[in-house]
């Protein structure tokens, strides 16, 4: 395989990634503004406004977290400590409307809901019950680079990239530091990164090839290593 096409072949699994990254964090960002949104509507609860409808809205909004297991042991905790507040107000009222009965059913319906009740280490159990019914996995395959392999050498190369870039003003300046380092000290991170950067350039209608060469160099001279 040439470099080129390891790039193009980094440059797709570097962009599937950050569509999974992307949409993981918009599900976090989803769920903790919909557990703010409900402290702040048990806020209202305690300074004696009528919440029946707010509450209602807020379960038609996110009753399909029981299904979807999307929620955290602490998330769990924290939305039954807050809907039991808002039932405790409900209850305190002796003249409680029928909506608001039925409000306080409904907070007892989710909390006894067997997704709510189940705890992680369950959850994990009956994935992993789940995984063994599947054939057996071929050992080869669980020796291959994983999606966490993957992110951790993102990381690093970010961390990489920051130290090399301080009072530094042109990405080459890196560049340079990366390649040298790939090269000389026979470094894995230093030359992923040094790829990275070169297939930027590329895109960016710099002329790498001095630098392509530089990286095979280095490239060569890491399995040579190894």
């Amino acid at each position: 395989m040439s470099q080129v096409q390891v790039l193009k072949s980094l440059e797709g699994v570097l962009e599937s990634f950050l569509e999974k990254v992307v949409i993981l964090k918009e599900e976090r960002l989803q769920v903790l503004e919909g557990i703010n949104r409900l402290d702040d509507i048990a806020r209202s609860s305690e300074d004696g406004f009528d919440v029946t409808d707010k509450v209602g809205d807020w379960f038609a909004d996110h009753n399909q977290w029981i299904n979807e297991q999307i929620l955290r042991k602490g998330d769990v905790n924290r939305i039954n400590g807050i809907l039991n507040e808002i039932k405790n107000q409900i209850n305190k009222t002796p003249d409680a409307s029928p909506a608001s009965r039925k409000i306080s059913s409904e907070i007892s319906r989710w909390s006894d809901s067997d997704m709510i009740k189940q705890s992680p280490e369950r959850a994990k159990t009956s994935k992993q019950k789940i995984v063994l019914k599947r054939g057996s996995e071929d050992i080869s395959v669980l020796n291959e680079p994983t999606l966490i392999d993957f992110s951790k050498t993102l990381m690093h190369c970010d961390m990489m990239l920051k130290r090399f870039s301080y009072k530094k003003l042109h990405i080459l300046s890196v560049l340079d530091e990366t390649l040298d380092k790939a090269k000389l000290q026979k470094d894995k991170q230093a030359l992923i990164l040094s790829a990275f950067i070169i297939y930027y350039l590329k895109q960016n209608a710099y002329k790498v090839e001095p630098y392509v060469k530089r990286l095979k160099e280095a490239e060569r001279l890491f399995k040579e290593v190894k």
